[in-house]
């Protein structure tokens, strides 16, 4: 029986946006629409409309589908809840037919709408330019505009965004006047988001009790960043501009806990010394930069967060954080972007991504910069460099003892091991854990097949304790006697994501009992127990 034919037509409208409708026209509503009458009615008035040059043979069928799809819906009445336009002009009546074809739509409302037009890069026709019919579109909620003109009456006629929260522009001209205008006019804005308009210098919004989120990329100069928005949580800026950060006023914004800002500091100032004076309530803050200078000094009570990514060296920054949980230290953003999100967040820590020149030196750095009282208790450290790694003596140079940490994760980002070894050597010169687990993301690390380095390393743990008073445990990172070890350290250890193989030692004080856990993917394949045995005896005996 058919069910679904039977339900009203919202309902089933709702089931049938479940389908894949990144194709146009969908493949999946075009073969239900044969099945009968009732499922031709349902998705010829389907109301999510792509239109998406790219899935079309010939630019003529792209845009006879066009001009067919949103002429049937303003003749049968029907109501477009997503309309979305991605395409390349290259004729001016391509233009044309883009302007009818919206107006038929706007003029019976749209709840998403989404303009992506790029012009052909041998034609000399103009921008698209909307149409001032747009600003009349009250029950509109998403407007995304890429590569076009707003309206030319957008400063004449009165505005109607009553009901808009998300608004983005890339590559929109777009003036000082005209941003204040539409934040003004647009009272339930919660999202802003502004990539490569060239227009405007200073980006003010005044009075807005619902701003919560603005995102600025620019390429061109802009002066200041002006926010009265008492909701405003986060604030994103790229500047590719060299002559500093703009002016940054947001004093009245007390719930901003956010910040990341990628670009270059004020010429002829001490870096980023006073970058945080301007947040005085910021939880986290996201600093990019490739430019050298002296030093980096940061200072703030509430910051929880710090994430630099800088060619900086570690002896080189300085910051007075006192209440920081997590530092994360990179020279290659890709990390930033893209390794962070499913790995185990340790309270107190520091995660470091170094580029592949890492060498004795920058262990030695790492160990001057754990010794300036940051208060860690927790160290990642990702090694991703294919070059060869050589213990030297002059690693020794520095006569300091190892820096007393809880615990430490070391992530192995490359597929050769056979350095793994010398790695966990300087790592523990460096420092003095409670526990350690050492990780890999690549299929061809076996833990069990290189025993070796589990035995070298429990061996370099062993030996920075008195063995008369202190074992150490091998066991599984997702055992329970891993997880009471670091309950506090890891709130987040179950948001992993990857297939990784790990292994955990623990150290113990005034016990004699051994047990090794081999992870498997997803932490499943478990070490022979003849493997087990003859660590215990080599070891103990």
């Amino acid at each position: 029986m058919d069910r679904i034919s039977e339900l009203p037509e919202y309902i089933a409208h709702h089931i049938l946006s479940f389908c894949n409708t990144s194709d146009a026209p969908p493949a999946e509503l075009v073969r239900m629409s044969v099945l009968s009458k009732t499922w031709f009615h349902l998705t010829a008035s389907f109301p999510i409309l792509n239109f998406k040059i790219d899935n079309f043979i010939s630019r003529d069928s792209f845009f006879k589908y066009v001009e067919y799809t949103t002429s049937r819906f303003y003749h049968q009445n029907l109501t477009a809840y997503r309309f979305r336009f991605k395409a390349t002009l290259e004729a001016p009546a391509e233009l044309d037919i883009v302007n009818i074809c919206l107006e038929l739509l706007l003029k019976k409302g749209v709840k998403k709408l989404v303009i992506d037009i790029t012009n052909s890069s041998e034609s000399v026709m103009p921008k698209y330019r909307l149409p001032n019919i747009l600003l009349s579109v009250s029950v509109l909620k998403y407007l995304t505009l890429r590569g076009c003109d707003l309206p030319s009456s957008l400063l004449v006629d009165a505005l109607k965004f009553k009901s808009l929260i998300y608004l983005e522009l890339e590559h929109v001209y777009i003036d000082d006047e005209a941003i204040k205008y539409i934040t003004a006019s647009c009272p339930l804005l919660q999202v802003l988001r502004v990539f490569y308009c060239h227009g405007f210098k200073r980006f003010c919004v005044y009075g807005h009790q619902n701003l919560q989120s603005v995102t600025i990329y620019s390429d061109s100069l802009f002066e200041k960043i002006d926010i009265e928005a008492p909701k405003l949580y986060r604030l994103v800026v790229l500047d590719y501009d060299r002559r500093g950060p703009p002016q940054i006023m947001l004093a009245s914004c007390k719930k901003l806990r956010t910040v990341a800002y990628c670009g270059y500091p004020l010429a002829n100032s001490n870096g980023f010394t006073n970058f945080l004076s301007n947040f005085p309530f910021i939880k986290k803050l996201v600093l990019v930069t490739k430019y050298k200078y002296n030093n980096l000094k940061l200072s703030s009570n509430s910051l929880r967060t710090l994430v630099l990514n800088l060619d900086f060296d570690l002896e080189e920054i300085e910051f007075s954080t006192p209440n920081l949980d997590l530092f994360i230290y990179s020279c290659d953003p890709w990390y930033i972007r893209h390794a962070t999100s499913h790995l185990p967040h340790l309270k107190a820590c520091m995660r470091c991504y170094p580029d592949g020149s890492i060498d004795t030196l920058w262990f030695q750095r790492l160990r001057l910069f754990l010794d300036k009282k940051n208060g860690f208790k927790a160290l990642n450290l990702y090694i991703h460099t294919k070059q060869k790694f050589i213990v030297l003596e002059n690693l020794k140079a520095i006569e300091l003892p190892p820096y007393e940490l809880e615990h430490i994760e070391l992530h192995f980002e490359h597929e050769e091991s056979s350095d793994y070894a010398a790695f966990v050597d300087a790592v523990l010169w460096c420092c003095r854990p409670r526990s350690l687990s050492l990780r890999s993301s690549f299929s061809l690390t076996d833990f069990e097949e290189q025993s070796d380095l589990v035995k070298y390393t429990y061996r370099k743990l062993l030996e920075q304790e008195d063995q008369s008073h202190t074992s150490v445990q091998i066991v599984s990172p997702s055992s329970s006697k891993a997880r009471k070890q670091f309950w506090g350290l890891m709130p987040l250890l179950g948001g992993s994501l990857r297939e990784e193989k790990a292994i955990s030692f623990i150290k113990e004080e005034g016990t004699l009992f051994y047990e090794l856990i081999i992870l498997g993917r997803f932490f499943t394949s478990l070490i022979n127990i003849q493997t087990v045995a003859q660590v215990v005896q080599e070891e103990a005996g």
